[in-house]
């Protein structure tokens, strides 16, 4: 593998974030120098970090700006920008002591201004991707140019999470309407990279040599962005570009096969699940999901979809997370223990029609798929399958994601989802997913009702230190395990990969 190859590896998991989960001795040696061409499918919309939380445009933004935190290994808050904080006032008053001598890419020092700037904006609904911030915000006080106090509305040991935020500089945005500044295609920030040159199909970076954490070892970063992964590949085998962050498994089963290929991969922090509306009737007993959870063959999925590239799901918090109980295991696949709830449950089959039913209903239900996603189809189909050996009838309904939502989702115009929640660093996390107060207005699409984790969930965000949060969260995943808001189905790997 060539030198300029082994540091592009080195520069990817170090400063774009990506976690190696077990692998770190693979990493190569660090150097400096050279250049990476790392290849994307999909287009960006701008390089405003505030705004662009996902996709090509979440990848750019990554390495020009930085937070107050970051997330280290399990989950854990690591000083960033801020160098150490403090909390007072009962969980309500965080106190941040800021690095001294940073400066954003052009030149000007990043103070506690900055700081009080970029949340203000973020309270105010200006960015209304980091709704954890804005929510729990009183008020902010700049004590001197590097400290800073924010004081909360009620105390939340989940908080320091939110503060990963990327902050912006003052200087120049203020008075300027962040939606369409020049910034959103100019950025500045104090990350290890500053934009050099931007097409909608290519982006230029250089190497910060001013960053706080010591210079980046590569001397200069080109992303160039392509439509679908076709073409990506096409330019990666005539070498072209050096590296592609993010393809399925189907290929990885093959590019493993090339000895001149290098992978690398990581844990997704997404579980995969299908989520119930539980206004209906049909999913109201917990012996019901229970079944359908001991139904599936979840290994068989992995296996065959993910080619081996995945973990079964006991539940909605990261396997790496300080907060996951291992000794909360997954439903095992026992068909035999599915039929005997159903049958506890008064479901089945006095027709002979080979559906069970009961009170005269079939047990047949609609299950919402995004279009777009091969390894979702594939999973689908097995899961349809593996049910009708049961006697329950599922039937596929395919749309692309913002017809599921407008039509189906938001509305809560729906039986079941096939979908993939962000679990992230925090097990506060679930209270926006499964917290009953999330229903109305809320992202509890799935009308989850259960007094003991609305209890659990409350009492996690109250907590302030770890141990006593790690038991509450323990007693979460037994209890979200009692009873399942769906079908916990998997885990799935991230790929990246270097010729």
């Amino acid at each position: 593998m060539q030198t300029k190859k082994l540091i592009a590896l080195s520069l990817l998991f170090l400063f774009v974030g990506q976690a190696s989960c077990g692998r770190k001795n693979d990493l190569p040696a660090k150097s400096f120098g050279g250049t990476l061409t790392l290849g994307c499918s999909g287009k960006y919309n701008t390089l405003n970090p505030l705004t662009e939380l996902s996709g090509t445009s979440a990848l750019l933004t990554r390495v020009i700006f930085d937070g107050l935190i970051k997330i280290g290994e399990g989950g854990n808050a690591l000083p960033h920008l801020a160098s150490s904080w403090k909390v007072g006032e009962g969980g309500r008053k965080w106190t941040f002591h800021l690095r001294r001598g940073v400066r954003f890419h052009d030149g000007h020092p990043f103070t506690a201004d900055d700081v009080a700037f970029t949340l203000d904006l973020l309270s105010k609904g200006t960015a209304k991707a980091y709704p954890p911030i804005s929510e729990k915000i009183a008020k902010i006080e700049i004590e001197d140019p590097y400290t800073i106090s924010i004081f909360l509305d009620k105390p939340s040991s989940s908080f320091i999470y939110a503060l990963a935020v990327p902050i912006v500089p003052r200087h120049i945005l203020q008075g300027r309407d962040i939606r369409s500044a020049s910034f959103n295609y100019q950025p500045v920030g104090t990350g290890p990279f500053r934009l050099l040159a931007r097409a909608s199909d290519r982006i230029e970076f250089e190497a910060n040599q001013d960053y706080f954490l010591g210079r980046p070892y590569l001397d200069r970063l080109i992303v160039r962005i392509f439509d679908n992964q076709r073409l990506v590949w096409a330019h990666l085998m005539r070498g072209e570009i050096d590296a592609f962050e993010f393809f399925n498994a189907e290929s990885y089963r093959i590019i493993k096969k090339i000895p001149s290929f290098r992978i690398y991969s990581s844990l997704r922090d997404f579980y995969y699940l299908i989520g119930f509306n539980l206004a209906k009737p049909l999913f109201q007993d917990r012996r019901v999901r229970q079944a359908l959870n001991y139904a599936i063959d979840k290994e068989s999925i992995i296996t065959r979809v993910l080619k081996g590239r995945g973990m079964v799901a006991s539940g909605t918090v990261f396997p790496y997370s300080w907060a996951y109980d291992p000794n909360v295991c997954p439903f095992p696949y026992d068909p035999i223990k599915a039929m005997e709830l159903l049958r506890e449950a008064g479901w089945q089959d006095t027709d002979g029609d080979h559906v069970l039913d009961r009170n005269g209903q079939r047990f047949e239900f609609q299950l919402c798929l995004p279009e777009g996603h091969d390894e979702l189809d594939l999973a689908s189909l097995m899961i349809v399958e593996q049910l009708s050996s049961l006697g329950i009838v599922v039937n596929i309904k395919k749309a692309p994601i913002s017809i599921l939502d407008r039509d189906y989702l938001i509305p809560r115009k729906f039986d079941a989802a096939f979908l993939y929640l962000l679990a992230s660093s925090d097990p506060d996390k679930n209270y926006q997913f499964w917290h009953s107060s999330q229903i109305e207005g809320g992202l509890n699409i799935f009308s989850y009702r259960n007094p003991r984790i609305d209890q659990l969930l409350d009492q996690g965000r109250r907590a302030l230190s770890q141990e006593k949060r790690k038991i509450i969260y323990r007693d979460y995943q037994e209890e979200m395990h009692h009873d399942p808001a769906g079908i916990f189905l998997f885990w799935r790997e991230y790929f990246f990969l270097c010729p």
